[in-house]
């Protein structure tokens, strides 16, 4: 499989950054289009409101902090 090719094969590579991002919304279109929308471009226009996939670099870069429940957390409280 050529570089390309695993590119697309795996989304969030396909993506970037945005996809881990705690300042990206979500958008899917009634087509199937997903695309991705910097919340930082409401408050700072440095930031393009769609930006170009995949992001590879942003200086406002946060990551999404984890749910409870995901990955290594039970949820259980019967420690």
């Amino acid at each position: 499989m050529s570089g390309e090719a695993k590119l697309q094969a795996d989304g969030e590579t396909a993506v970037g950054l945005c996809a881990a991002c705690q300042h990206v919304r979500v958008v899917r279109s009634n087509r199937g289009s997903v695309f991705y929308q910097c919340l930082r471009s409401f408050n700072d226009g440095a930031y393009p409101a769609y930006p170009r996939l995949p992001v590879s670099l942003c200086k406002g870069f946060e990551h999404r902090p984890s749910k409870p429940g995901l990955k290594g957390d039970s949820g259980d409280c019967n420690d």
